[in-house]
């Protein structure tokens, strides 16, 4: 063979190596690329429920003036919402359930969003059930489920038609 003929089998070789080195390269980006592309998609995620979670906390802080207040201006707020006003203590239970409502939502987006498992969002959910078999949760869900994301406004629907047709509400 002559000298030419072995330096062609030699750069052949190193094309061959060069190649399969630039394969596995690209290969390694490509998985960095979707893992880093997962991780921005959880950090959205969290972000989005942070905010989430900020909204609803400002809410029940908020709200917690009201638990605080005299019987005006719990009455007031809750006829601002066209929650039924009743007797002080009546008011008290009606704002309350309006805060749980808060709450369950927020704890059904974190289901939603795969942040809350499956086994924690089950006992949860019975939490919900028994919230919604009351007459209390009954009588605010029907003057403010126009104010949540119509999601959970789905979900609580299917409850209330689930224990309905039941027979199991205390309504």
């Amino acid at each position: 063979m002559k000298l030419a003929d072995w330096l062609q089998v030699v750069s052949l070789a190193a094309v061959v190596v060069a190649l399969l080195l630039n394969y596995r390269q690209a290969r390694e980006t490509a998985r960095q690329a979707k893992e880093a592309s997962k991780q921005v998609a959880i950090s959205v995620s969290m972000s989005k429920q942070e905010a989430y979670r900020q909204l609803t906390n400002y809410g029940a802080n908020f709200n917690a003036i009201l638990f605080q207040s005299g019987d005006d201006l719990l009455s007031w707020f809750l006829s601002s919402r066209g929650i039924p006003v009743a007797s002080h203590e009546q008011n008290l239970r009606s704002m309350y359930m309006f805060v749980r409502m808060d709450v369950h939502e927020s704890v059904y987006l974190s289901h939603q969003d795969s942040f809350l498992d499956d086994n924690a969002w089950g006992a949860w959910r019975r939490v919900v059930e028994a919230d919604v078999s009351t007459p209390e949760f009954r009588a605010v869900w029907q003057a403010v489920a126009q104010h949540y994301v119509a999601t959970f406004g789905a979900f609580v629907d299917s409850v209330i038609h689930e224990q309905d047709a039941a027979g199991t509400s205390m309504a």
